[in-house]
């Protein structure tokens, strides 16, 4: 067997993950401790020679086992490492139903897509993502503006000119950001369930990632808040988390202010790129745009594959289960 349980600690596993060339949050030790409070446990392997690795969380949901690694596996996966692994998630989450899914993050490659295809997993018919996203480079802070369309840096003057401030949010309200996140809820007609709408949740959040999450909020010069921009760092990489905008503050531009001091604030602590955290063109065409406008490239990645066991529960159990993962 290639695959054996990790035995180090969560640092240890953020270090190695990191190395691996992960710039995925939902990998990190503080997703799974994050989690953790909804129910869901962890399990961490690695291959030989730590050439591989990859975190799941496991869930019992009535008589199936659910085993769930969105950004994983980092690393160079083989045919039998994929193969393989299966076998040994079943050896630590033993059920008579196992739900399997991985959300592989790294660049799109056909050979990727054949490995899994190779190795007994198939994609989803409910998909959770697109398997697409944007992603820019950030130099210096100075040149940030480089990357930004006509229109992206007309509306940033826009909202400055309206008397827009951004600044980052030391100490976080986390119902303030819950209320903020609600409101798009109801205005965009959104799952009603999303953990960023729960003050309890966004303030766990908050202290599972720590210094790693950077917070910056908008608001217009009577100190009303507009908006709220959130990005995980991850080794030199920034990771788009959280986002929300009130009616008003759209009309206004507080996204664009919000969004341009975040990418200067991680610029000035030397983060390389930034990651958008994904875009769906066809059914979100609007926040691709903002996205793409703020200096965004398109990438794609190798997306999400599962293995059902026994196969004959595959067509039921997938569609159910996708709305019922993390995310």
């Amino acid at each position: 067997m290639t695959w054996q349980q990790f035995s180090g600690g969560d640092s240890q596993w953020d270090d190695l993950v990191t190395d691996l060339g992960s710039s995925s949050p939902y990998q990190t030790s503080a997703w799974a401790n994050f989690r953790r409070s909804s129910g869901w446990n962890h399990l961490r392997f690695v291959t030989n020679g730590n050439r591989t690795a990859i975190q799941l969380l496991c869930k019992r949901i009535v008589t199936a086992n659910i085993v769930w690694a969105p950004g994983g596996p980092v690393g160079t996966a083989t045919d039998r490492e994929l193969s393989e692994l299966p076998t040994v998630i079943a050896e630590y989450s033993r059920s008579a139903v196992q739900y399997l899914r991985i959300s592989d993050f790294r660049t799109a490659e056909p050979q990727r897509h054949q490995q899994y295809i190779a190795a007994g997993w198939r994609q989803p018919r409910s998909k959770m993502s697109t398997a697409q996203t944007l992603v820019r480079q950030l130099g210096d802070a100075p040149t940030l503006h480089t990357l930004y369309s006509k229109n992206w840096s007309r509306n940033l003057r826009r909202g400055e000119e309206r008397g827009i401030i951004a600044d980052v949010w030391q100490s976080a309200d986390s119902a303030e950001i819950a209320r903020l996140h609600q409101s798009v809820v109801e205005t965009k007609g959104l799952a009603t369930s999303d953990w960023r709408t729960q003050t309890d949740e966004i303030s766990r959040l908050i202290a599972c990632f720590g210094h790693q999450l950077v917070l910056v909020k908008a608001t217009d010069a009577a100190g009303t808040l507009l908006a709220v921009r959130g990005a995980v760092i991850i080794g030199s990489v920034g990771f788009d988390f959280l986002a929300a905008t009130t009616t008003a503050g759209r009309k206004l531009y507080a996204s664009n202010v919000a969004l341009h001091h975040l990418l200067n604030v991680l610029a000035a602590r030397g983060i390389h790129s930034y990651d958008f955290g994904g875009v769906d063109p066809q059914d979100n065409k609007g926040v691709y745009d903002f996205k793409h406008g703020a200096g965004g490239s398109d990438l794609i990645y190798v997306g999400e594959f599962e293995i059902v066991k026994p196969p004959i529960l595959r067509p039921i159990i997938s569609t159910i289960i996708a709305s019922r993962l993390p995310k």
